[in-house]
């Protein structure tokens, strides 16, 4: 007999409101994604057809105009609407791993309108980052509008799920890739709303807009003879996702420093239209070009330049401040990459067929290396070529590129960024969630300080009366000047507080979130942690005991959140 803990017409609500989530979240989602495709497309081709029939020299100019007029439309976004920074896939991951905080929707829209100006111009950024996150922005305001007993992690994964199915016309790699790089599980409660999510979106392409795949590939028998140049192949995908990762994140360090917004995006500007005069395949997208590499219809020395082109004219544009995703400019330099190894092969006896082959597999292992989800770029491959064979030689290429980058980068681009603002997601979702309790929020315990002038014997006197071990010293205005331990107050009964106190004591801020104070009390050593507000005015004190408490009562939650 099938137990059951719902009744069957609670099962069926509920699977109601899953399908509602998913459908609604598919619809829109997908219809986003199109839109931004198919409008950067649309702007991108009208200024193309002002530059046909002009010098080099002309078009140059005619693209740097586009480009400038776009730096300027970023720059007057950012300041009309405050933005401190602009939002991305990173945000995306944070909020499904936060779903106690309100995701940044707002800040979403506006970022992936930056991005589009961007990729409209011709900057040479991605699509599908700012795609992935107008999803999981899509995501977050359906929840906002139809709440049901998903959690958000879910509506933020569907809307992902949505956008990446409709980009690539791949709802099986975008569940796969949302649970891995998005969700970092595989979700039974997951799985329902955000397949249907990609399905619908998959479907409500060819119902509303003339799209096909980006990339257009004939496989062709695979010599197995080849995967000793595979695995070559991955470990040269991964130092090159590690050069491109690592010079992204020092130009945008560099230009931060620089404090001004407007001188770098136009500097970004005017590089691009350097570059883009030079070798015009590293403008805008490179989605053709990205063709032509697969089509074999480009010569070595032209694949090397368009790979250097590429990955110069992306770091500027994105170092700098001209918005856009990391997924398609991945995508384009593991193509040339590819194309380069292809030749090698060639010219070690293989079949000329290996040239196709070696260009998606390179495409492949460099993407996978950036944006963390090694599984997911594989089914991409496989629901794009239909082609056994190359998703074979992918993952293995795949995971010699991510073994070699997780250990000398990071899992991905977008983890490396938390990083740096304070989120290691290598620590677990609960251990994340942390960051949503502040030290007010625990059982503080409130203590009488000492002053400045108090004697050691004073001080002992204090201590017995109120059972404790050491005094916190504080001077005129109730700001914390130290602790001092009784032993001490017994050895110098007689000198003042003020000469005893030690410069070398750990204190906490009531501002001071869970993971921080757990980070404290790791290196504390003594009976309470002292705590003071943001004035520096001694609050109370914090036990080891209630940090571990509110660590453990907060896993617990996480974990029956997941389990219900």
């Amino acid at each position: 007999m099938l137990l059951l803990n719902t009744s069957p017409k609670e099962l069926g609500l509920e699977l109601l409101r899953v399908l509602f989530v998913g459908v609604v979240i598919g619809i829109l989602g997908g219809l986003a994604a199109n839109l931004f495709v198919l409008g950067v497309g649309a702007i991108d081709g009208v200024i193309r057809q002002q530059m046909a029939g002009q010098s080099a020299l002309s078009s140059g100019l005619i693209r740097w105009a586009a480009l400038i007029v776009g730096a300027f439309c970023i720059y007057g976004l950012k300041q009309a609407f405050k933005m401190d920074r602009w939002h991305g896939p990173a945000d995306a991951i944070l909020g499904a791993h936060r779903p106690d905080a309100a995701f940044p929707a707002r800040q979403g829209f506006i970022s992936t309108t930056a991005a589009f100006i961007s990729a409209s111009a011709g900057a040479s950024v991605g699509q599908y980052g700012p795609v992935l996150h107008f999803g999981a922005s899509v995501g977050a305001q359906v929840r906002a509008l139809f709440p049901t007993r998903l959690t958000p992690d879910i509506y933020v994964a569907c809307g992902v799920a949505a956008a990446i199915s409709a980009g690539f016309g791949a709802p099986i790699a975008a569940v796969v890739l949302v649970s891995e790089a998005i969700l970092r599980h595989f979700a039974i409660r997951a799985v329902a709303p955000i397949t249907v999510s990609a399905i619908v979106a998959t479907a409500v392409t060819p119902l509303f807009f003339d799209r096909v795949s980006p990339y257009s590939v004939t496989a062709s028998p695979t010599d197995w003879g080849l995967l000793p140049v595979v695995l070559g192949l991955g470990a040269c995908a991964a130092i090159l996702a590690i050069v491109f990762m690592r010079s992204l994140l020092r130009t945008a360090a560099w230009a931060k420093a620089r404090n001004n917004d407007l001188a770098m995006v136009l500097l970004a500007a005017t590089l691009m239209a350097i570059i883009g005069m030079l070798v015009p395949e590293a403008v805008g997208l490179g989605t053709q070009s990205v063709n032509d590499l697969l089509a074999g219809e480009k010569m070595v020395g032209e694949a090397v330049l368009m790979l250097l082109a590429k990955l110069v004219a992306t770091v500027v544009c994105i170092g700098l401040g001209l918005v856009g995703g990391v997924f398609s400019p991945a995508l384009f330099l593991g193509a040339s990459l590819g194309y380069l190894a292809g030749f090698i092969a060639v010219g070690l006896g293989y079949d000329p067929s290996a040239v196709v082959m070696l260009t998606v597999v390179g495409m492949a292992a460099v993407a996978s290396s950036v944006i963390g989800a090694p599984i997911g770029v594989v089914l991409i491959v496989f629901e794009f070529t239909r082609s056994y064979e190359f998703a074979v030689a992918a993952i293995l290429a795949v995971s010699m590129s991510s073994f070699i980058s997780t250990r000398l980068f990071c899992y991905s681009f977008f983890d490396r960024q938390l990083i740096m603002r304070g989120f290691d997601l290598r620590q677990g979702r609960e251990f994340l969630s942390l960051k949503d309790i502040s030290v007010s929020d625990l059982e503080v315990e409130s203590v009488t300080p000492v002053s400045e002038a108090a004697t050691g014997e004073e001080m002992v006197a204090h201590l017995r009366a109120s059972n404790r071990t050491e005094a916190y010293v504080v001077d005129a205005e109730g700001k914390l000047r130290g602790v001092v331990p009784i032993l001490t107050a017994l050895a110098e009964s007689n000198s003042p507080a003020s000469s005893l106190i030690s410069d070398d004591y750990l204190v906490l801020k009531l501002s001071d979130d869970l993971q921080q104070a757990l980070s404290v009390a790791r290196q504390f050593v003594g009976e309470a942690i002292p705590v003071v507000d943001d004035a520096g005015a001694l609050v109370g004190c914090l036990s080891e005991g209630a940090i571990l408490g509110g660590t453990l009562d907060r896993q617990e939650e996480v974990k029956g959140r997941e389990r219900n």
